[in-house]
């Protein structure tokens, strides 16, 4: 029993550490505020003017949704869109 919840910790943690892993070793190629998925783990962009407002309102579903939000609301200097990854086990929310 404690080895299956030793396992389930890592990939959890693993999961978490993925864009910065990706970003560390990628460079800041992969930093931008491109929309990916990846299972649980996804990476959501707002652009225009209005993107930040979107960005927060986003920030509220996640939390009553119980998501992790690894990186919060962030905007990319080279597009000027915002953009957020966040961990969420219930499935993909933004």
């Amino acid at each position: 029993m404690r080895k299956r919840q030793t396992r389930r910790t890592a990939t959890i943690l693993g999961l978490l550490a993925a864009p910065v892993v990706l970003g560390a070793t990628l460079g800041t190629a992969t930093a931008s505020a491109q929309p990916w998925e990846f299972g649980p783990l996804y990476q959501s962009e707002f652009s225009g003017v209005s993107g930040q407002y979107l960005c927060s309102k986003a920030a509220l579903l996640e939390q009553t949704s119980r998501a992790i939000v690894i990186v919060p609301c962030t905007q990319d200097p080279a597009t000027g869109n915002w953009y957020r990854v966040v961990f969420n086990p219930l499935g993909h929310g933004s």
